[in-house]
């Protein structure tokens, strides 16, 4: 933990922020080594990046207060992922990924070779994929919280699992600026002209892409961004994308993001 995010639901009456998290507690206790009256590097969800003070310690809270001193922005160009369903280690990863960069949105969505047994999986709980995502957050000092959209209802104990749109489905059906990994596409320097204000960018299953997904990408005028020219895990393709993608911006739109 690089940065404490708060939450305005811990913020009690008085004013102060409250960390009943056991997790966070522990870290900041025996990792960061705390006390009272010690202060912490933090960030307020969505607003702002200050400092907490810590104003009185138990075994099952910690109480302080909270004083903003930056309001960073947001990403500009923002960028929107649009990955199919991982197996569940790797889309922690990716929530992480996502969380310390400060993508706009991140949407999870079923692709042809998307192994549909991944969705009993508990990983695609809100509060397990908030949890990820806060921790990519604190990691990487990044306050704004990305919106987030699963493309499926996870099945329950009686039903199997509901299709909201696919990756096919939402591509044709959507105006958005799309781009797709692919191995064979162009470096991000070659095909990437950031003339348009956000980005959605498709990361394929393990499997890869089907020749059916390739050409509803062809017709829609869809263009492959190739990262290596190694075959990548996900989780390092969405890595090595948004690392590449930072360094190709201008100087001047990075220090001000």
């Amino acid at each position: 933990m690089n940065y404490l995010i708060l939450d305005p639901s811990q913020k009690t009456n008085s004013g102060e922020f409250k960390i009943i998290n056991p997790d966070r507690i522990i870290h900041i206790l025996k990792v960061l080594q705390k006390k009272e009256g010690n202060k912490i590097k933090a960030g307020l969800l969505n607003e702002s990046l200050g400092f907490f003070k810590i104003i009185n310690i138990s075994s099952r809270e910690i109480l302080g207060s909270y004083t903003p001193i930056i309001k960073p922005k947001r990403r500009s160009p923002g960028i929107h992922l649009i990955v199919s369903v991982q197996r569940p280690p790797t889309v922690e990863k990716i929530l992480e990924l996502a969380g310390v960069w400060g993508v706009q949105s991140l949407e999870f969505r079923l692709a042809t070779l998307s192994r549909t047994e991944y969705l009993t999986s508990p990983v695609w709980k809100e509060e397990n994929i908030k949890e990820k995502l806060i921790l990519g957050m604190e990691q990487g000092g990044n306050v704004f919280l990305p919106k987030l959209e699963l493309g499926f209802v996870p099945p329950g104990k009686k039903i199997s699992f509901e299709k909201k749109g696919s990756i096919s489905e939402i591509v044709t059906s959507s105006s958005r600026k799309f781009f797709y990994l692919d191995k064979k596409g162009k470096f991000i320097q070659e095909s990437l002209s950031l003339e348009e204000k956000e980005y959605s960018i498709l990361v394929g299953p393990e499997p890869g892409w089907t020749k059916k997904e390739l050409e509803v990408f062809r017709k829609s005028n869809i263009s492959g961004v190739r990262l290596s020219s190694s075959v990548l895990r996900s989780e390092q393709a969405v890595s090595f994308f948004l690392s590449q993608w930072e360094n190709s911006l201008p100087r001047v739109r990075r220090t001000k993001s």
